[in-house]
């Protein structure tokens, strides 16, 4: 499983992140999420951070359900 997170920072007027990510089995794309950050960050580094805290626990629950539905998870690699 592949999950891509990225962060672009202080693009929005109140100076708010913006994040997107998606998971993948390498072939399609099973989730995509794109959001606003909750948190105000003072770098791109710091956003690249948030965005990531905030996606993994989503990446954390879809790898749980599919491995309940049947489909072990060998590795869950985060770029």
């Amino acid at each position: 499983m592949y999950t891509w997170v990225d962060a672009s920072y202080a693009v929005h007027p109140d100076m708010r992140s913006h994040t997107g990510g998606a998971i993948s089995f390498g072939v399609g794309t099973l989730n995509v999420m794109s959001y606003k950050q909750r948190l105000n960050a003072t770098s791109s580094t710091e956003a690249e951070v948030v965005g990531t805290s905030e996606y993994v626990p989503k990446n954390t629950w879809f790898r749980m359900f599919l491995e309940e539905q049947g489909y072990p998870i060998k590795e869950n690699i985060m770029n």
